[in-house]
């Protein structure tokens, strides 16, 4: 497998020569300072940190990645009604307003429903339990208007079948 002069053919000694050009480049070092990415997850996102300082000369931010947290729903209050309160004072004591208190508990009490022709926001009673959350207001853009009862035409058969 040698020529007459000697030496390897040109294949082999193509192979070689790549293979220690290959093996030198791997064992040569980064330059200080560079450091290599971190593999990128499928889901992960990106989140860059800032570096102590802006000016200050120093190696570049480092990618770091962190899977996205669920945002919690709000919890709901059960408030006792007693003598005396109104639907005003509850919705004040617990930084919402009267309008969310009752969008918050129209199936269970109607005249609170602020849609319904039954509305009356004065009318509560001691014991009742109204479901609220703290702090929080019902964007009327939001809501969805509540099932509408079926009426004795549509639940009834058409004449002539």
């Amino acid at each position: 497998m040698s020529s007459a002069t000697g030496r390897p053919p040109l294949g082999i000694a193509s192979a070689v020569s790549f293979l220690v050009l290959l093996l030198v480049v791997a064992c040569v070092p980064q330059p200080a300072g560079r450091r290599t990415a971190p593999p990128i997850a499928a889901s992960a996102t990106a989140v860059t940190q800032p570096s102590a300082s802006a000016s200050a000369p120093g190696p570049s931010p480092s990618l770091t990645f962190s899977r996205p947290t669920a945002t919690p729903r709000p919890t709901f209050l059960a408030y006792r009604v007693r003598s005396g309160d109104t639907i005003t004072s509850i919705a004040k004591k617990h930084d919402t307003t009267a309008r969310s208190i009752g969008y918050w508990n129209r199936d269970e009490h109607p005249t609170l429903d602020p849609e319904s022709s039954r509305y009356n926001p004065n009318d509560i009673r001691v014991g009742w339990t109204l479901l609220l959350i703290p702090g929080d207001e019902v964007d009327p853009d939001e809501i969805t208007p509540p099932p509408a009862a079926p009426s004795a035409a549509s639940s009834s058969p058409e004449a002539g079948d």
